[in-house]
């Protein structure tokens, strides 16, 4: 690794490494790294909070990455206060607010913040610019938040997907500019998504400076070759991008989901109302391990019919 590098992340507390199935806790395994690479400056930033108590159900677990824009005045100031911002703001907000409405409150008075100190100190709205892409887990779900071009990927069972689009506007085939930034206006749009958790889930986020220079294959690789220490799988995943030829900061977060409580009332429901109507079903047909005996009622809004168990 180059020299004069310098590993700068939030700390976390709290990790509990523990493997087992559903419970009534969540827990997670992580790791983080952060280098300047050829810069001056480290311009990223990135943390984990897992909170102790009661929080942990009520609130879940905060992952946050976030790379301040280069050429801004105070990309480095921006990155870390949306950063630690976050990470403390979140768990302060009510808890009968949802997830959802928690975290775009919060980065919504971050980017107002963000927006009103680069025209104080800076005279306009490039003073103050940085991307963020962050994860709330809480009991079953994960709510993704996002804004720039940082990213989140999910392996799961084999499965490589990237779960966030970057905002970006291309001005030539080599050349591309953020088309959404957290401080770069009074308001800002916040991609928001959830989606169901697994044990065994792992999720990755990564800085341009890392996701440019090392490809899904090679992120996959590295993770599975280190995935008893995820410090180490983060730094090798760093250090293989400045390997490749990154001259940006580099930063990687590696969060793995150990165990899961189970799931509430909502996620249920919601789920459930997610699943996709069955095809119409004929006797002697199986669906989802019950053999069709036949049809005892049906109707233009319901049908009912007898079934045998096949797996009992």
């Amino acid at each position: 690794m180059p020299g004069g590098h310098r590993k700068r992340t939030t700390p976390f507390s709290g990790l509990d490494t523990t493997p087992s199935a559903m419970t009534s806790i969540l827990e997670i395994s992580a790791g983080q790294y952060s280098e300047k690479g050829i810069k001056e400056s480290n311009e990223d930033a990135c943390g984990i909070h897992i909170p102790k108590d009661s929080l942990l159900t009520s609130k879940g677990i905060a992952i946050v990455i976030a790379d301040g824009v280069s050429s801004a005045e105070a990309g480095r100031e921006a990155s870390e206060t949306c950063v630690t911002g976050f990470l403390s703001d979140y768990f302060s907000t009510s808890e009968a607010w949802t997830v959802k409405t928690s975290g775009q409150k919060v980065l919504g008075a971050l980017n107002r913040w963000l927006y009103g100190r680069g025209q104080t100190c800076y005279g306009s709205g490039q003073g103050m610019l940085t991307t963020l892409s962050a994860i709330v887990i809480k009991s079953a779900t994960a709510h993704l938040f996002h804004v720039g071009d940082t990213r989140i990927y999910r392996l799961r069972e084999g499965e490589f997907k990237c779960l966030t689009r970057d905002h970006q506007t291309w001005a030539s085939s080599e050349k591309a500019f953020l088309s959404r930034a957290m401080g770069a206006d009074h308001t800002v749009e916040i991609d928001y998504r959830s989606v169901p958790v697994e044990v065994g889930d792992v999720f990755i986020l990564t800085t341009d400076g890392v996701h440019e220079y090392v490809n899904d294959q090679a992120l996959v690789e590295l993770y599975q070759a280190n995935h008893s220490n995820l410090d180490r799988a983060t730094r090798n995943i760093v250090t293989r991008a400045l390997e490749n030829g990154s001259h940006d900061n580099v930063t990687c977060q590696v969060v793995r989901v150990e165990s899961l409580p189970l799931q509430n009332e909502e996620e249920f429901y919601k789920q459930l109302t997610e699943l996709p109507f069955p095809p119409p079903l004929e006797t002697g047909q199986i669906l989802d391990g019950y053999k069709i005996m036949r049809e005892l009622h049906a109707s233009n809004r319901t049908q009912v019919y007898l079934a045998l168990d096949t797996q009992s």
